[in-house]
């Protein structure tokens, strides 16, 4: 056994020198991905950072590194550049205190929406925060619930058309369990899904529905 961990010892010493940093640098860096938001409803900023944490996470384990920057209400100093930029890596998402639109207005199951122009083509993701209370039964929502309203949101604009599942954080209905998953921060994008949005954002393409939208009740939710 001691000769054994001897000669390992001797094969590193002897190793060209940048072999340990071709093998650490040999793997491929996961695509990037840039959200500015825009917080209209007035969400406090301690809850605001911990739901970006948890959307953060949620991309991580699809392979997918996000950076979060607020624009609003305060631009950050060091990448505010970032709020006046958009492209297929840079999206956006703005957390409304209520529907605007009149199509979202006259349905209060709607949690979201995401906008796209005539090619397809949108890099607008929308949260409705009075939605997201109702869900949370009245009760002051945690992070984890936004969280993964954001990343739900978000994966409708990077995952393009006819993203919804039956189960995972892009599943169309979230009921007891799946809001017990969020709880748990299980609730996750499948690989399949993981693996497309990874080519998308390496492929700067994206292509994303018309309508996304939610259900909102005290114990059940559809997105």
């Amino acid at each position: 056994m001691h000769k054994v961990f001897a000669a390992a010892l001797a094969f590193l010493a002897l190793a060209p020198f940048g072999f340990a940093e071709t093998a650490a640098t040999s793997k491929p860096a996961s695509p990037e991905v840039t959200i500015t938001v825009y917080d209209y409803a007035h969400v406090s900023p301690e809850l605001l950072q911990a739901a970006q944490g948890v959307a953060r996470k949620t991309f991580w384990q699809a392979g997918i590194e996000s950076s979060w920057v607020t624009c609003l209400p305060k631009p950050e100093k060091v990448q505010s550049h970032d709020c006046y930029f958009l492209d297929a890596t840079h999206l956006t998402v703005k957390i409304l205190p209520r529907a605007i639109s009149a199509q979202a207005r006259a349905r209060s199951n709607v949690l979201g929406d995401a906008l796209v122009d005539e090619k397809g083509t949108g890099y607008h993701a929308y949260v409705f925060y009075d939605r997201v209370q109702n869900v949370a039964d009245a009760r002051r929502p945690g992070p984890d619930l936004l969280g993964s309203v954001l990343a739900h949101e978000i994966g409708h604009l990077l995952l393009g058309s006819k993203s919804h599942t039956v189960s995972g954080i892009m599943s169309a209905h979230w009921s007891g369990e799946e809001l017990r998953k969020i709880s748990e921060g299980t609730m996750l994008f499948n690989p399949s899904q993981s693996w497309l949005m990874r080519s998308r954002v390496s492929a700067g393409h994206i292509d994303v529905p018309a309508y996304t939208h939610a259900s909102s009740a005290s114990s059940a939710a559809s997105l």
